[in-house]
């Protein structure tokens, strides 16, 4: 059968591209390995900048509302609160059905236990090889998450920066509403986000050259009272596709990528569900202008390059510095609170990175540098 779109993968990136495409009345089959509700390795925190881009109903999924975060390092801590929410927590196995749900009521064709075996491009489309049979399209999106086939195959020498994290869901001993990042992890962090019943914890390592994963994994437990044994916790591993440079084109023919197939994460903390769903939307509206005549999917690539990677590239830099010196990190933020709270601004979607770190930079020049008056 023909379609105007084939999705590879439900995750909320390839989720998100199938309800947009099929609220403006597309033809949309995604494809997906999996039976929802499934595991995924993730802390499940949203951004609060992120629910403008959803429907309000997704506030009935929230577990917490997140207006406090806690730095720490090893005896040392520095908490920042905000009367806004910065970050809703979810559960991801009903948060990525829910988006599922979503796309399927708004006409999208969702295919689960169906994996995709290969893909080529023909002429005026794809074909795209699967379990059941084979499909074409006239485009084709590549939302299959960190380790993509469909990226593999578009740009096979594209070697993507890969992050390692250990995460599991874990019971607490207390009723904490407050997030907790760790930055006693080399070269990396650990967190605990609260949710209903127990918290997602877990750590990750962003040089992705750990030897010993589980070790820092049992380390981190032991530094947190709150965590309850950890005999009854089981974790798992994931890889992260930390966004490390300008990725090959995310638009190429009549292929498009989304989420963390696109390498499409923050390199400051690893937040990819924000990029995932916003990719996933500027792609079906790259889309559907190509459909009816418009510039094509290319500027599906252009309108990434824009809206996120000069982001990107600030929060990498500011990575750098706190994983390098976390301990200098920790400190500035406590004798100067002020550039937290313009953080947390970051998160409830009230200035970019490059905002923030420009206004920071003005921040401290006028406390260290004396402002000399030259006139007459």
């Amino acid at each position: 059968m023909h379609y105007d779109v084939i999705i590879i993968g439900a995750g909320p990136a390839g989720s998100a591209a199938a309800s947009a495409l099929a609220r403006e009345g597309r033809s949309v089959l995604v494809l997906e390995k999996e039976i929802h509700p499934r595991h995924k390795s993730c802390g499940g925190g949203l951004s609060a900048r992120l629910l403008p881009f959803l429907d309000a109903d997704l506030k009935e999924l929230i577990e917490r509302e997140i207006r406090r975060i806690v730095f720490r390092l090893r005896q040392k801590e520095v908490s920042s609160s905000s009367v806004d929410p910065v970050a809703y927590l979810v559960m991801r196995p009903r948060f990525d059905a829910y988006l599922v749900e979503k796309a399927r009521k708004a006409g999208a064709e969702i295919r689960e236990n169906a994996p995709m075996r290969d893909w080529c491009e023909i002429p005026d489309g794809v074909e795209v090889h699967h379990r059941a049979g084979r499909d074409t399209a006239s485009f084709l999106i590549g939302a299959d998450g960190a380790t993509s086939r469909v990226a593999r195959k578009l740009h096979p020498l594209w070697k993507k920066h890969l992050a390692f994290a250990v995460e599991a869901e874990a019971p607490m001993r207390s009723r904490e509403e407050t997030v907790w990042i760790d930055l006693a992890v080399p070269r990396g962090y650990g967190w605990i986000f609260p949710k209903t019943s127990g918290a997602a914890i877990g750590i990750a390592d962003f040089k992705s050259k750990v030897e010993k994963p589980q070790g820092l994994y049992r380390d981190f437990l032991k530094r947190h009272p709150l965590l309850s044994d950890e005999g009854s916790i089981a974790p798992n591993g994931a890889t992260i596709p930390i966004y490390r440079r300008a990725s090959p084109p995310l638009a190429q023919g009549r292929v498009l990528l989304v989420g963390d197939a696109g390498g499409l994460v923050d390199p400051l903390f690893g937040e990819g569900i924000f990029y995932a769903i916003r990719s996933g939307q500027l792609a079906a509206q790259a889309v559907v202008a190509a459909l009816t005549g418009g510039d094509g999917v290319r500027s599906y690539d252009r309108a990434v390059r824009t809206a996120f990677y000069p982001d990107f590239e600030t929060a990498g830099r500011m990575a750098k510095w706190i994983y390098a010196f976390p301990g200098l990190f920790l400190e500035a933020i406590r004798r100067h609170p002020g550039a937290m709270d313009l953080y947390l601004g970051v998160l409830r979607g009230e200035r970019s990175y490059g905002q923030f770190w420009r206004e920071v930079q003005w921040a401290f020049l006028q406390k260290w540098i004396p402002f000399k008056n030259t006139a007459g």
